[in-house]
């Protein structure tokens, strides 16, 4: 069935759905860093420990993202969706169930993570496209609305999540995380019902072909490398507040995450909203040049507030990088399907997984490094090595903006989206 204009209506249910489902996969990724502290002091976890759990979540994302890459063009959306919703429920409400099973509950951690990280991956190649497919005046506009609800939900997963542990206390982990479980229930029971567009009959360039494309490895390494300067940044900045700035808790999370979560979103709204208006390419390499300032002053600065304005000011300069690549993506093979979405997604998760992780290692063990030790005297092995990573995190935007640099002048001097898109 074609989709026109006149069927939007239709789909609105539907484009809600996925927007409910996209914010249980904000809860499901920004939940954990919140933790972080809590977990290392209740069960003893080492930094490394809690990195590598973390990184869990966008490994497993990153093998599901390969096994059901072509899944959604060959099966339709119906069945993988639901199932996405469905693990992440059940991932989440085990893993607040597993400290009642064990005392000593890292296994368990996991064995959840892995199970709502394969829901998380299948959302990640499938919400996409989905939106993608459905009616709108934009199409690059879409992308970036869904993303922005992504934001402005892991904007409301650190609000409420921080306000609920600093009302119930920390006692009350499993309950708050359990509650997180609603909302993927609520959207595993609507897209059994939902209309869905049908993606299998639509036309399809070879993933070959795709995949040997100098743009599509340069869109890919875009994603990574922007995937890690957004997720290492999300992922440390709570613990770096608390225990590198000496900022409160709730502080931190409010006037650091939180406004990198709002800004984040803000960036993305405003692409939404007037998205032919941009140069999104451009726009996403100012970014990434914002953001090789604001890592350094984020990890490095003594005042607190430059602390928190570096943390908030890195949400807005990384917000398109994500979903603009996969705009950029889509435009460059507008007959990709559900596999090119798939495939962009395997680098932001590769990335979301490896620089977080790389960060605990550096966390770790940078107060064995005798440079980084004298650099850093006078602070604690926790001060030098959260400040340490956060600092040598400047890396990943920069290399973005060498890559977008390289897309930008690629575009320019060829015709290739008007001729290898026909």
């Amino acid at each position: 069935m074609k989709i026109t204009a006149a069927n939007e209506p239709y789909y609105g249910l539907t484009r809600t759905t996925c927007y409910l489902g996209t914010v249980a996969q904000a809860a499901m990724a920004n939940i954990w860093p919140l933790l972080f502290v809590l977990l290392r002091n209740a069960f003893g976890l080492t930094y490394l420990q809690l990195a590598s759990l973390i990184s869990v979540i966008y490994i497993v994302r990153l093998i599901t993202d390969l096994l059901f890459s072509k899944a959604a063009d060959k099966f339709g959306f119906r069945p993988f969706l639901a199932l996405s919703t469905g693990l992440t429920a059940a991932g989440f409400l085990l893993f607040a169930a597993v400290p009642l099973l064990t005392d000593k509950p890292y296994l368990g951690f996991i064995a959840a993570t892995v199970i709502f990280s394969v829901g998380g991956g299948l959302n990640d190649i499938l919400a996409s496209p989905l939106i993608n497919q459905l009616p709108g005046r934009s199409k690059g506009g879409n992308l970036a609305f869904l993303h922005t609800v992504y934001s402005f939900g892991q904007a409301s997963v650190i609000m409420l999540t921080s306000l609920a542990l600093f009302l119930f206390g920390d006692g009350n982990w499993q309950w708050i995380v359990a509650a997180w479980a609603l909302l993927p229930i609520a959207a595993f029971l609507l897209y059994l019902l939902v209309p869905l567009p049908d993606i299998q009959s639509q036309p399809k360039q070879s993933s070959r072909e795709i995949a040997v494309g100098s743009d599509f490895l340069i869109c890919f390494f875009i994603m990574f490398f922007g995937a890690g300067a957004e997720c290492t940044m999300l992922q440390w900045s709570s613990t770096f507040m608390e225990k590198a700035a000496g900022l409160p808790k709730l502080l931190g999370d409010y006037a650091g995450v939180l406004m990198f979560a709002l800004l984040m979103g803000l960036a993305r709204l405003s692409y939404a909203l007037f998205s032919k208006k941009f140069d999104l390419a451009k726009f996403m390499l100012y970014g990434a040049m914002a953001a090789v300032i604001c890592y350094p002053l984020t990890a490095l600065s003594e005042v607190s507030w430059l602390n928190l304005a570096g943390c908030a000011l890195t949400g807005f300069a990384i917000g398109m990088l994500w979903p603009g690549t996969l705009v950029l993506g889509s435009e460059r093979y507008p007959n990709g399907g559900a596999w090119l979405f798939a495939m962009l997604a395997l680098g932001g998760d590769g990335g979301a997984s490896f620089c977080p992780w790389l960060s605990g290692l550096l966390v770790d063990n940078a107060a064995k490094i005798p440079f980084l030790a004298n650099l850093g005297a006078g602070l604690t092995s926790e001060q030098l090595g959260l400040r340490s990573a956060l600092a040598f995190s400047t890396l990943y935007p920069l290399i973005a903006v060498i890559l977008l640099m390289v897309f930008i002048k690629r575009r320019g001097k060829n015709s290739l989206f008007l001729s290898e898109s026909k």
